[in-house]
């Protein structure tokens, strides 16, 4: 069976976008809330990527991004409708303090990157396409997710991805709904640099087995360091720090150059977070780490990967329950799940983007009725308290 290219990289990267998966109560300043939202959000990562690990080829997406806009649109989901979205996500917090517990993640994350000099950016918009949701909602969405809200279309919702990802993502929807209502966005930006870095001087091309029976020629880098190293079954794991330490890139290797399918079904929330918790107990050794330059980008269409998931109402019409958003059950529902990435691993360090879109459409449009008054027409001004008509006409030819 082939090896997907660089696939075993997405699992790396938890720790560029999910990275609290191995903290602890008690290494931590996080609430119990928190540490509900860490735990859950690795066990939504594990379960979506051997969802899109299906398809052959190269993998890379943001579980938190993912997790961020669903947060925030299942602030608005009522009945089944948001018990499938709380199950399929993991979000093991009560609903009223979800919004909260992202919040403080959120700055936890932000600042711990700012202290060591690395760089990460987190953040949230409610664009209104077409309609209008209740004040209650944009509050929620304000307050907690620190979120922008603004009025626009298809150019708008690019143009904000294109800026809060340093430009690495330009582009998030290719189109909007006929009864588009509004469109969630989460965007998330990390650009970190190596502890050790790479010289650029030993970067040499060198052959990559893509499989058993093919290879080819990638530019592989080199340094001879310390590093926490731990054999596994089956596979070696490497975490490779970041400066300041706070942040790693940790690489899971299959020992065989066909072994990533046997890796992938030892694969489950609780065998990564053991992984992770015996890969941070390892002493640092010496090791000669070769690792290969790479950058892509990816496109998912969630929908799919959703439903399969278990959440299944909220996409439907008449049953879709999004009361909270101010809509009556079964008139709004979410129409589709966008998620693009980006990342690019260099002899300086990393730097990888992710942004999602959650595109919420409406059956009732009454908010958007067009009076277009092009024919002739009668008119008149009025005292609104008195009723007394003060003035009367009528437009045949407006001149």
């Amino acid at each position: 069976m082939k090896i997907r290219v660089m696939k075993i990289i997405t699992i790396l990267l938890f720790l560029a976008f999910s990275i609290p998966v191995t903290v602890s109560a008690g290494t931590s300043s996080l609430v119990p809330s928190q540490q509900e939202l860490i735990k859950g959000n690795g066990e939504f990562a594990v379960q979506l990527y051997l969802n899109l690990s299906a398809k052959e080829g190269n993998l890379f997406f943001s579980p938190f991004s993912v997790s961020s806009a669903l947060g925030m649109t299942y602030a608005g989901a009522r009945g089944n409708t948001a018990k499938e979205i709380k199950d399929t996500l993991h979000f093991y917090p009560p609903q009223a303090e979800l919004p909260a517990a992202f919040r403080g993640l959120n700055t936890e994350l932000t600042n711990n990157a700012a202290m060591t000099g690395q760089k990460l950016n987190i953040a949230n918009a409610l664009v209104l396409t077409g309609g209008d949701v209740s004040g209650e909602y944009k509050k929620i969405l304000k307050d907690y997710f620190r979120s922008e809200i603004f009025r626009g279309g298809l150019e708008q919702i690019n143009g904000w991805v294109k800026k809060k990802t340093e430009g690495k993502i330009e582009k998030i929807l290719d189109k909007l709904s006929g009864n588009s209502v509004c469109v969630i966005l989460n965007a998330v930006y990390f650009k970190g640099i190596w502890e050790s870095q790479f010289n650029k001087n030993r970067t040499q091309d060198a052959p990559f087995h893509v499989s058993a029976n093919k290879e080819v020629t990638v530019p592989l880098m080199y340094q001879t360091g310390k590093f926490r190293i731990l054999e596994g079954n089956g596979f070696h794991a490497l975490s490779i720090p970041y400066k300041g330490d706070d942040l790693s890139m940790v690489i899971l290797l299959p020992d065989v150059k066909d072994g990533m399918a046997v890796l992938e079904k030892q694969l489950n929330s609780e065998s990564l977070k053991t992984w992770l918790t015996e890969l941070d107990k390892q002493r640092v050794r010496k090791v000669d780490l070769f690792l290969p330059k790479f950058k892509f980008e990816t496109n998912y269409d969630l929908v799919t990967p959703f439903v399969q998931l278990g959440m299944k109402d909220a996409f439907a019409l008449g049953i879709a329950d999004f009361r909270g958003m101010g809509w009556a059950k079964g008139d709004l529902w979410i129409s589709q799940i966008k998620h693009r990435a980006f990342v690019e691993v260099n002899e300086e360090g990393t730097e990888a983007a992710a942004a999602t879109a959650v595109e919420m459409a409406g059956k009732a449009m009454d908010f958007s009725s067009e009076f277009r008054a092009d024919h002739p027409f009668l008119f008149i001004i009025k005292d609104n308290r008195t009723s007394v008509i003060l003035f009367m006409g009528r437009i045949v030819e407006p001149n």
